[in-house]
């Protein structure tokens, strides 16, 4: 971040305003990097800057005449230290030192700026820090995103190294912001540094910027660049180029002593005001003032830096001293400062190393050599006038491409209003620690969810040809790892659980393990078509070789049809309810993913079951437990299915379009088709979680959204949920009609904040999440032992269940013909 004294010198050394003949100069540069010897961990050691700084000077008065005629008063220095020119990045040292005495009569070019600072002389140019502007433009994302981070912030809070007893570092403000609203649900703020840090920026509205060591930091650059309002919390701090920028417009400022109060300050904020200060952050000039790019581009930093030196023009009379007069006290300074000698000398000096052409100038440049490079001012346009404002698009700024700033996308807001309200109101969670309170699940539901199978019942399992199983499997390996898995890991359960029996005599259930959605197209989609036949030939199978079947047509058995509408094994809800449940199926108990009241494809006494999510790659997402829910509401996936619904409403009866029509620029929904790979940390990030219908009423959604804490919210009329007798999905979740979907914003900005902490606590219970989830190897309350459950509810079978000798209720012919051909 301090990189500006290097690439101001490669511009300036092709820069239209050099001049090669001294005389005609304005302007004095001396090319001298003085950041460059660091750490291992790359931080710039400044404690040889100052020798480094004079034995420059030392070399410029000695060889040209141009410094000692004015004594440096027309001479500028790019000093981008944390104190620039005072040349240490710990106040209270900076201050004691102060700014280098040869440096007294220079202009300094620096990043630090604080207004009555002994490390700010009168006349310098406050410029910005460096930030990579080709990395940045690798990170852009979709214009289209909304801002649905409302504070943000990566950084470190406490310095413990350098301030082992806190309350110096940052004077104590980072501490404070920390302190106040780690766990406050508006504040996306930790440590951690994110490989999606430029993109979270880019989808928040407010970027802290608070003091570190010294007032300033890359975010400011960020902040402006990625248009998220700054918040800037540094007392006095001058910003960079403040006689250009419109600093109060764009950003918000916050005493120090009032960090305490941020929620309440950005909250209170008028909603017009946002967009205004979004609106100008979207200004192309904005962002490239803020920038240093390689090759420089017009109005960047590097031409903002040459507008101020311009703006000083011409000279005064006080800058020329009269022959023999002298300003500057050469021997001024700590002593061991005032040596320069061992600088450069032939001791070894590992520390700094220039460029070697650098070297060569340095040590044997004749006097009409470039070494100071000469300036002759163009006049160069100023600041561009407020009032050209980009209102959205993408836009392109002298060669780095920015995305589509929140503001524009905030103005689309039906209601205003909306906003400001949810904001208010949401400052009511800032009490709330996640991953810490959970809440136990009172009553009967409770219990059930935590009931043991073990000795209430026993399984038999057939064994059947591998071409019904593992062959598929390993036929395309593909059908493990997607969401209909569940009848794969089902039998890999039983197989080794304490409940199967190898007696079939004393079995209470009997399973055939058939895998139905194996058969994959070449995207991993389960084709359905072949599965009706599947299943008859598997039946036919154990019917013609052991008794069990035939004595009770299937009303002991229990099949796995994890398919989009269960045993009706179609993908549309049409034709799955053309074609009704395979009618072989009719007597068994199906263990299915479908659940929905009324319907043809859900037959009483079924158990519907989560669909299937792969329980350690959920793992390996997990956020730190302290993160917190910025994202308001969240939401990945298709909102149209033009491949198989081209003409529009069908698929999901028209919700999902809603809410993309309804809701597409609404900065409170995170809602894409882009699948990112952060996805399963957005959702530890997010309070609600849409789970809306697609083909079926039932999605993955549901796993993820309860697994990782956020509020479902479930669109899907009549739905029937997993293990609905268990777990209290009314006391967890949202429910909205899909006729309500226009009104969602309105819906779940009204809930009140007591309802949305309880329904946190619920899903924070264990229990909750294990319930939904299918680990290998099984685990105590997971859903292979809710499964188990539901079928250990249902003992003892009825005298029904039995048929009478010679009794048969199942039709083998009923069905599409195409069903009833072999497979």
């Amino acid at each position: 971040m301090f990189a500006a004294e290097i690439f101001m010198h490669r511009f300036l050394l092709s820069s239209a305003v050099r001049t090669f003949n001294p005389e005609e100069a304005d302007w004095f540069y001396t090319p001298v990097y003085t950041t460059c010897d660091l750490t291992p961990s790359g931080l710039p050691l400044p404690f040889k800057s100052p020798r480094m700084m004079r034995s420059a000077i030392e070399l410029i008065a000695t060889n040209w005449p141009y410094w000692n005629r004015s004594e440096g008063a027309d001479h500028f220095f790019v000093t981008p230290h944390d104190f620039g020119a005072c040349f240490h990045y710990q106040e209270e040292k900076a201050i004691g030192r102060g700014i280098l005495p040869l440096l007294q009569r220079a202009t300094l070019v620096q990043t630090f700026g604080q207004k009555n600072h002994v490390c700010l002389k009168d006349g310098s140019i406050t410029i910005p820090p460096y930030a990579p502007p080709q990395k940045m433009q690798a990170h852009l994302i979709p214009p289209d995103t909304p801002r649905s981070i409302f504070v943000y912030f990566r950084g470190l809070f406490y310095d413990t190294s350098n301030d082992p007893e806190g309350g110096y570092y940052a004077r104590g403000a980072r501490a404070s912001v920390w302190e106040n609203f780690k766990n406050n649900p508006l504040f996306d703020i930790s440590t951690d540094h994110p490989p999606t840090y430029y993109e979270d920026m880019q989808r928040s509205v407010f970027c802290l910027c608070p003091l570190g060591w010294a007032p300033w930091s890359p975010r400011l650059v960020e902040a402006v660049v990625f248009g998220c309002i700054p918040v800037i919390i540094a007392d006095d701090i001058v910003l960079p180029f403040a006689d250009a920028i419109p600093w109060e417009e764009i950003g918000v400022f916050v005493a120090e002593e009032d960090v305490p109060k941020l929620d309440s300050i950005l909250t209170s904020i008028p909603t017009d005001v946002i967009l205004r200060k979004q609106r100008l952050l979207a200004n192309p000039s904005m962002k490239q003032a803020m920038l240093f790019p390689q090759p420089a581009q017009a109005g960047d930093a590097f031409h903002q830096i040459l507008n101020g030196l311009a703006r000083k023009l011409p000279h005064g009379e006080n800058v020329f001293l009269k022959p023999g007069e002298r300003a500057l006290n050469w021997t001024a300074g700590p002593l061991a400062l005032a040596d320069s000698s061992s600088f450069g000398s032939d001791t070894p000096q590992p520390s700094f190393q220039p460029p070697a052409t650098a070297i060569i100038i340095l040590a044997s440049s004749p006097p009409s050599s470039p070494l100071p490079v000469f300036l002759s001012f163009l006049l160069l346009l100023d600041w561009p006038a407020a009032s050209s404002i980009l209102l959205g698009g993408f836009v392109e700024v002298g060669g780095w491409k920015g995305g589509e700033v929140g503001g524009a996308m905030a103005m689309r807001l039906s209601s205003a209003a909306v906003a400001l309200a949810l904001l208010l109101a949401a400052t009511a969670l800032e009490d709330v620690a996640r991953g810490q309170d959970t809440e136990r699940i009172e009553g009967s539901a409770g219990d059930v969810l935590e009931d043991d199978p073990v000795g209430r019942l026993k399984v038999y399992v057939y064994e059947l040809p591998t071409k019904y199983n593992k062959k598929m499997v390993a036929k395309d390996s593909r059908c493990l790892s997607h969401m209909f898995a569940a009848e794969i890991f089902m039998h890999r359960f039983l197989l080794s659980s304490a409940i199967r029996t190898l007696n079939p005599e004393e079995a209470d259930w009997f399973y055939t393990p058939v895998y139905t959605t194996c058969d994959l197209t070449p995207w991993g989609h389960p084709l359905p078509f072949k599965s009706p036949r599947i299943m008859r030939s598997a039946i036919q199978f154990i019917s013609s070789h052991w008794p069990y079947w035939n004595r009770t047509d299937g009303a002991d058995h229990f099949f796995v049809v994890p398919h989009d509408f269960g045993a009706c094994f179609h993908y549309q809800e049409e034709k799955a309810i053309e074609r009704g449940i395979l009618p072989l199926l009719r007597r068994a108990t199906l263990v299915q993913t479908f659940g929905q009241k009324d319907h043809v494809c859900l037959k009483e006494g079924s158990i519907t079951i989560p669909p299937y999510a792969p329980p350690q790659k959920m793992k390996t997402h997990l956020v730190p437990p302290e993160t917190p829910r910025s994202i308001f509401v969240y939401f990945r996936g298709l909102f149209y299915d033009t491949a198989n619904d081209p003409e529009g409403g069908y698929y999901a009866r028209g919700a999902r379009a809603s809410v993309w029509e309804n809701f597409k620029n609404n900065p409170l929904f995170d809602i894409s088709t882009d699948h990112p790979p952060t996805y399963y940390e957005d959702m530890q990030r997010s309070i609600f979680c849409l789970c809306p219908l697609g083909w079926a009423p039932w999605s993955p959604r549901l796993v993820e959204a309860v697994v990782f804490g956020c509020i479902p919210v479930i669109i899907a009329d009549d739905i029937v949920l997993p293990f609905a007798d268990a777990i209290p999905w009314d006391e967890i979740g949202v429910f909205v009609a899909e006729d309500d979907v226009p009104k969602l914003d309105t819906i779940l900005t009204s809930i009140p904040m007591d309802v949305i902490l309880r329904k946190q606590r619920l899903l924070a219970n264990p229990s909750m999440k294990q319930a939904m989830l299918f680990p290998q190897p099984a685990q105590p309350g997971d859903a292979f032992h809710q499964i188990l459950n539901g079928l250990g509810r249902k003992l003892p079978h009825p005298k029904s269940v039995y048929l009478d000798p010679g009794q048969k209720v199942l039709n083998w012919t009923q069905g599409p013909v195409g069903d009833l051909k072999p497979w």
